[in-house]
């Protein structure tokens, strides 16, 4: 997020909600989804507020800390954040839909990136993902599969609303660089899984700081618990002119989602993995490394460039999802 938003939201922060958590998992969906709301025609509004109230979960999870003075207005833009995250949602297996609808796969792509090979003849070949059942084995197959059933009235209301939730939370997983690639070297011959077997400190020299690099870029746009702060940075995004639909149309063009996805690719190459040179401590088995082993800080200026990355792709996302449900439900 730019610097000067950055500052805006702490002093709000400081003023009403005093030491919030940090977190993309739950609050950076939402904030796409929010961005997107706001440039969806009143019909498509109509048309996913009405499947929404099919799905399985829609009061007991879509609706959850909803104020109950609310307006149906109110309502509808709630559920529609709230469903972004329920794929999330489904991945605890308390939720008795975890069984039949928790896809881990599902949540991203891995494109690799080949470094510290200096012939392509040596690099490794990644290892491709075979559905067995004719599912979707990756992020892209499976908003191409939710679209497909979006658009397919003869299926049931609530496999459809579920397709929603699932549409929703993969434009924005793509649009995070690291969930569009994974990093194959000698050190990771059978890649770094999105940066998840990668340690940095992101406030060195603080040990405490130490995290792995893919959930440091999950973190980048917050995590506030508070609706009211989760609007706060969608309408600050989209009111900062470097963020602005105007400002991304020439990126609004493309509606392929593998294109998309390669785009955050490079991102992550250029921005995540500093073109091959960031220093980052290795993990086993997604374990914190042994504390005999030291973890890198980030470089000067790594946060200002991840922060405004993080941004743009909020944005970005939040837009195109707002376009492919304009499209979906604005069909005849």
């Amino acid at each position: 997020m730019s610097q000067r938003f950055v500052c805006i939201i702490v002093v709000l922060l400081a003023l009403v909600f005093p030491r919030p958590s940090f977190g993309w998992i739950d609050a950076g969906h939402k904030v796409i989804a929010l961005i997107a709301w706001e440039d969806l025609t009143d019909k498509t509004k109509s048309a996913v507020d009405e499947l929404l109230q099919q799905h399985p979960q829609y009061q007991k999870y879509l609706l959850t800390n909803l104020a109950q003075d609310g307006s149906d207005a109110t309502k509808s833009r709630f559920a529609f954040a709230t469903a972004a995250t329920w794929p999330d949602m489904v991945r605890s297996k308390g939720n008795p839909m975890n069984t039949l609808y928790n896809h881990p796969t599902w949540h991203y792509i891995d494109l690799p990136f080949f470094e510290g090979y200096g012939n392509a003849s040596t690099q490794p070949a990644p290892a491709e993902a075979k559905s067995t059942n004719g599912e979707p084995t990756n992020a892209i197959e499976a908003l191409l599969w939710a679209e497909k059933q979006l658009r397919d009235q003869s299926i049931r209301p609530s496999d459809r609303a579920i397709a929603l939730c699932w549409l929703e939370h993969l434009v924005g997983d793509i649009h995070q660089p690291l969930h569009a690639v994974s990093m194959f070297s000698p050190d990771y011959p059978e890649g770094d899984k999105g940066g998840n077997a990668e340690w940095i400190l992101s406030d060195p020299p603080y040990p405490n700081s130490a995290e792995d690099l893919h959930l440091y870029w999950d973190s980048l746009p917050g995590n506030f618990k508070s609706q009211l702060m989760i609007g706060y940075v969608a309408a600050g995004v989209r009111a900062d002119p470097q963020f602005s639909r105007q400002s991304l149309k020439p990126l609004l063009a493309s509606a392929d989602y593998m294109a998309w996805a390669k785009e955050s690719h490079d991102l992550a190459v250029k921005f995540a993995y500093a073109d091959g040179h960031l220093d980052a401590a290795k993990s086993e088995k997604g374990r914190k490394p042994d504390r005999s082993v030291t973890i890198p800080g980030l470089p000067i200026n790594y946060e200002i460039n991840a922060e405004h990355v993080a941004a743009h792709q909020v944005a970005l996302g939040g837009y195109r999802l707002a376009d492919v449900l304009n499209r979906i439900f604005g069909s005849p």
